[in-house]
């Protein structure tokens, strides 16, 4: 189950740096359709722009820089195009579903342009998912190999469209702030190695508008093969403090299982986990489960139904649990295997997969 957060996670909010005072000023013409749009500059202010003669006009006062999204909708799910505050005017045509920088600065320009071409590449992935569904819908849920297979190619090739478009924006514009809206909403999907190289030289690499960035990339650096375990501290089901440590790197392959009692797709994941844990356990296999919820009796309930027998840990945070930075977990389940010896073999392991996988260390 994919994190909820709001527009601010993936479309605007980008802090803020300082520079000199200034007005900014935005205004929108073209086919404004109904209801008209929203400006959100960051978490905490929400701009309604002011609907006359055709235009929609947004004045702000402010001394800071920031990147934000022009949005049909106050909750940006009907997102236009992005914009950067720096002081210039800025004027934006809309046609259809289409929104155009056509006047303020270079970088302005240059991210209405790049912000275009992603937008093309995603477009392909609505026919997939068309295709997918009715796919889906004639085989009544149960697709053959074969064509699952065609369709999870399909489905990579789309997602490689989207990142090389989103690669190249950021390779184009390093010497501007237009990276930094890429880097924020797209994150470690560009690859940690990338994402590493570009900002080494990064005109803005120490700009606190990254600083979101730079924990994603921790959270991703400990999650690739070969990483050695980082603890994570919460509480078991008893209230007792205990670590992650104290179960992997002891001997056995253990899979580290983020999971809420919340979560419909971890639920209906779990009698596979069950499973594989039946079947390997006496194999050298063992299962840690962190969970992602803030109610404990929601937790042992969930614990109780299912019908897990392995042990938990939870700091009761929801989404603000420390795992998910530590990690870069924002959608659940996912899951993290482990070799004897504490370093990652594997991640998001389900299904089959994850009976292949531990065959391949535990079936000699």
């Amino acid at each position: 189950m994919k994190r909820t957060s709001p527009l601010l996670t993936l479309f605007a909010v980008i802090c803020m740096i300082a520079c000199a005072e200034k007005k900014n000023e935005i205004k929108i013409t073209g086919e404004l359709g109904d209801p008209k749009p929203v400006y959100l500059i960051n978490s905490k202010l929400l701009a309604e722009g002011e609907f006359a003669d055709g235009t929609i006009t947004f004045r702000l006062d402010t001394v800071n820089t920031a990147i934000a999204m022009i949005s049909y909708s106050a909750n940006g799910d009907h997102p236009l195009c992005p914009v950067i505050i720096d002081g210039t005017p800025i004027e934006i045509t809309v046609k259809g579903e289409k929104a155009e920088v056509t006047k303020g600065s270079d970088q302005n320009k240059k991210l209405s342009e790049a912000y275009e071409r992603v937008v093309v590449a995603k477009s392909q992935m609505n026919q997939f998912l068309e295709d997918y569904n009715k796919a889906h819908k004639e085989c009544e849920g149960m697709l053959p190999d074969d064509v699952m297979e065609g369709f999870q190619k399909r489905y990579d090739a789309i997602e490689e469209d989207i990142a090389a478009a989103q690669r190249q924006a950021i390779l184009e514009n390093a010497d501007n702030m237009v990276p930094i809206y890429f880097l924020r909403t797209t994150g470690a999907n560009l690859g940690v190695e990338f994402v590493d190289n570009f900002m080494k030289d990064y005109k803005y690499k120490d700009s606190e508008m990254l600083d979101h960035v730079r924990t994603l990339l921790g959270g991703e650096r400990n999650k690739q093969p070969g990483a050695m375990v980082v603890d994570f501290v919460g509480k078991d089901l008893n209230d007792q403090e205990c670590h992650l440590t104290d179960f992997v790197g002891k001997g056995k392959y253990v899979l580290v299982d983020f999971w809420a009692s919340w979560c419909g797709p971890c639920r209906a994941e779990m009698p596979n986990v069950k499973a594989c844990y039946e079947k390997y356990h006496d194999k050298g296999f063992d299962i840690v489960g962190i969970s992602f919820d803030n109610n404990k009796e929601a937790w042992e309930k969930g614990v109780k139904d299912l019908g897990i027998t392995w042990p938990q840990i939870s700091d009761l945070k929801g989404w603000q649990c420390a795992a998910s930075d530590l990690y870069n977990i924002k959608s659940i389940p996912a899951t993290i295997l482990y070799d004897p010896d504490g370093k990652v073999i594997e991640t998001n392991l389900r299904g089959e997969q994850l009976d292949k996988v531990l065959a391949k260390y535990l079936d000699k």
